[in-house]
């Protein structure tokens, strides 16, 4: 039987799986998708670094965060920018480091349905191919979404309180330019256009010389999709040229809850916390009890402290 099982391969699932990693914790780990990282990803294109996510993050404990990322080798490719970081070759840089750290097994492609728990030291996850693993302890560092599902059998209450989590969808568009082709780029999103942020950066070794990357925050509703030329459509309305010598838009369903807008949401968040069964925790930015959004080194402490949790619970059991 294995120790801990993490579900969720995004970045605090990662953080999380690096802990167990360090501490010779038996472990596996599951991921929906293809590939790790959840919403983060990066691509170099015509010498432009373009994230899929933000690609300046806020930072909570900038001293902490950086002697994390020492530990990683990672403070060379850091800069900052706007009381932000960024990184030189994308935030995946982050995601490719902490995935070369995994040495346990990764099953790819493998959606959970619920949970169980067979007696007070071992724990079932039902897959929805039919598969059942059995495991001492678990980490959920899947989206809040897919979290009130697998609780409903183990944990009915906590299914409850997360039945109505809504997230915003925001898509980040990535645009690079000539800096001679732009006119002044605007500080504040326009009031008529749902934009949500605009961020820019001339960083040597981020972009080619002589050129800007701009990326725009855009809100859309799943429901009806993503515009077929969103690129065309912000260029335009800023009057920048159409065909940007650069372009990425990304966007991630479950990347920007709703719920950091609530001032009962910390609340909530500890109440789940209390209702966890002993040898389970929550990681991930969903779960941090915060009414803001939570920062980058936020998201990786969340799933270094769940590692610790489960951790502590294995230590009594021995």
């Amino acid at each position: 039987m294995r120790d801990v099982v993490v579900i969720g391969g995004g970045l605090s699932g990662l953080a999380a799986a690096y802990e167990l990693e360090k501490r010779g914790v038996s472990y596996t780990l599951i991921e929906v998708k293809r590939r790790l990282g959840g919403s983060i990803a990066s691509t170099r294109l015509n010498g432009f670094m373009l994230d899929s996510g933000a690609m300046l993050n806020t930072i909570h404990d900038f001293s902490s965060f950086t002697t994390y990322l020492g530990e990683l080798n990672l403070n060379e490719g850091l800069f900052t920018q706007d009381s932000k970081i960024g990184f030189l070759d994308g935030t995946s840089t982050l995601i490719d480091v902490l995935a070369a750290k995994i040495t346990a097994p990764v099953m790819y492609r493998m959606a959970v349905s619920t949970l169980g728990q067979t007696d007070s030291d071992t724990f079932l996850i039902c897959m929805e191919n039919g598969m059942v693993l059995d495991t001492r302890a678990l980490i959920i560092a899947a989206p809040a979404r897919y979290a009130e599902r697998m609780f409903q059998t183990l944990t009915p209450e906590i299914s409850y309180r997360l039945l109505d989590y809504r997230y915003d969808e925001i898509a980040h568009v990535s645009m690079g330019y000539r800096t001679t082709e732009l006119p002044q780029i605007p500080i504040e999103p326009p009031t008529d256009y749902p934009i949500t942020y605009i961020n820019s950066t001339t960083q040597i070794g981020r972009v080619p010389d002589d050129t800007i990357l701009i990326q725009v925050g855009v809100r859309y509703d799943s429901g009806v999709g993503l515009s077929r030329d969103l690129v065309g459509e912000i260029a335009a309305l800023f009057g920048w040229p159409l065909s940007p010598l650069a372009e990425k838009v990304g966007a991630w369903a479950d990347a920007d809850p709703l719920m950091w807008h609530d001032p009962t949401h910390p609340a909530t968040m500890t109440a789940i916390r209390h209702l966890l069964p002993q040898g389970v925790a929550l990681a991930g930015s969903d779960y941090v009890p915060t009414t803001h959004a939570p920062t980058l080194d936020e998201r990786i402490q969340s799933g270094r402290e769940a590692a610790e949790k489960v951790i502590a619970w294995l230590a009594r059991g021995n």
